[in-house]
């Protein structure tokens, strides 16, 4: 697998998490501003849109979810690995075009 990038949950402006605990809705979102940022756009080779994650069955460390998203320069749908690796990270850790 290829380790893309990793975004810190606490790092995310549009979360203001006022408890210590991280909800499953979290990692999914941080996951979803990672595949839209630059480092997956510079990896890949291209910028995302349309980018989705489930929600992750639970918030344990080592727990995988998926994510989609399109290319904007190749217009193929992308599939995404998210892992989380802590109570407070999650990583884009494999990618393929689907279509």
């Amino acid at each position: 697998m290829r380790k893309l990038l990793a975004v810190g949950v606490t790092a995310i402006a549009l979360f203001s998490l006022t408890s210590c605990s991280r909800s499953s809705t979290d990692f999914a979102k941080a996951a979803e501003k990672a595949i839209g940022g630059a480092d997956a756009a510079r990896v890949i080779g291209q910028e995302f849109t349309g980018i989705y994650c489930e929600d992750p069955g639970s918030t344990s460390e080592g727990v995988t979810f998926s994510c989609a998203g399109q290319g904007k320069t190749d217009g193929k749908r992308y599939k995404f690995t998210a892992t989380i690796t802590s109570s407070s990270r999650v990583e884009i850790t494999d990618y393929k075009a689907v279509e």
